[in-house]
């Protein structure tokens, strides 16, 4: 129910703020040493209820970035970046992150708590992941045009199902990640490493085959493709 979306994902919160969640580890693991020659961002999980009904009964909001950008171009991302001067902290920058992306204003977010900071190797960001819950999805319409190519609404019950679910590898690289088929691709990397463990925490993920394996390529366009799709 989309209440108990809500309230299991404000336990969680809570759960951080009490220094009792389990961080992400792997190549995210946070280490003091590294993170302080890394540069600080935030990304938004944003949930909302659901379009339909499920056993989760919420709806997540993503991104799809634009295949012309440096750092994990043509991916599916949470909405976020990285934090400015001028944010107060780094749930600030997430707020201006998601209404730039998204179009969502930072007032029709409902701010949930945070995660403890994760690292992103690759791109060199010390990531701070910060929950939210609207109301008010259907506010979020605006893209920001070279940045984005599209906002993805999905429903986190269809992506917990055990056929959507695949490790994902990429040809050349000794990089293996939790997976998730959206509607618009494969959520991958980072992305979907703590989505992954973030619906574990919550208690959500239903049983998959992690055998199974997935390999993801870049096309023409810049844009992610999988063998399967």
């Amino acid at each position: 129910a989309p209440d108990g979306a809500r309230t299991a994902l404000a336990a969680l919160g809570a759960r951080a703020a009490a220094g009792a969640f389990r961080p992400l580890g792997g190549p995210h693991a946070y280490d003091p040493a590294v993170a302080g020659t890394f540069r600080p961002a935030a990304v938004l999980l944003l949930l909302a209820p659901a379009g339909r009904p499920g056993p989760v009964g919420a709806d997540v909001f993503l991104v799809q970035r634009s295949p012309r950008l440096r750092h994990h171009p043509g991916q599916i991302a949470l909405p976020g970046g990285r934090v400015e001067e001028a944010d107060a902290d780094v749930v600030a920058g997430a707020l201006r992150e998601t209404h730039e992306e998204i179009g969502l204003a930072p007032e029709h977010v409902e701010v949930l708590g945070q995660l403890p900071p994760v690292l992103v190797p690759v791109s060199r960001y010390v990531v701070t992941p910060v929950l939210g819950w609207t109301p008010r999805a259907h506010l979020a319409t605006k893209v920001a045009a070279g940045e984005v190519l599209h906002t993805i609404r999905a429903s986190v019950d269809a992506l917990l199902d055990p056929a959507a679910r695949a490790a994902v590898t990429v040809p050349g690289r000794p990089f293996r990640s939790a997976g998730f088929r959206s509607p618009a691709g494969w959520i991958w990397g980072f992305t979907g490493n703590l989505l992954d463990h973030v619906f574990t925490e919550l208690g959500w993920t239903r049983p998959w085959d992690t055998s199974r394996e997935v390999q993801v390529r870049y096309d023409a366009r810049g844009l992610v493709t999988a063998q399967d799709d």
